[in-house]
């Protein structure tokens, strides 16, 4: 379980990019897994293993856990704990304009710390 649910993008040591809100894995079933990893690359637009597009994909596991967007959400449902019952299949679920910046200002290789 994710003790909280937003990310932060820092691009080098210094510059914040984005706050946002998330929705991680659906606790208990399919928790985003904790730990240190790197973006392994960047791909836009992407489908997703259940068929599911998106705009901006950002891996960092190699069975399938990124950061990404979800059209499919509600703007309300971002952070606090929906990922608790309504959560991903693993993955970050990030606002379009949140995914965006990141995506944008990071490379492949960037690192990612869930916890």
């Amino acid at each position: 379980m994710l003790k909280s649910a937003s990310i932060s993008s820092i691009c080098g040591t210094t510059k914040l990019v984005v706050e946002t809100d998330v929705v991680t894995g659906n606790y208990g079933t399919n928790d985003t897994p904790k730990g240190a990893y790197s973006i392994i690359y960047k791909a836009s637009p992407a489908t997703l293993m259940n068929n599911s597009h998106v705009t901006f994909w950002l891996p960092f596991t190699s069975d399938g856990c990124g950061i990404h967007d979800a059209s499919w959400r509600s703007s309300w449902e971002y952070g606090g704990t929906r990922y608790k019952g309504h959560g991903s299949h693993g993955c970050v679920n990030t606002p379009y304009n949140a995914v965006k910046k990141i995506y944008n200002n990071i490379s492949s290789g960037t690192r990612v710390v869930v916890y």
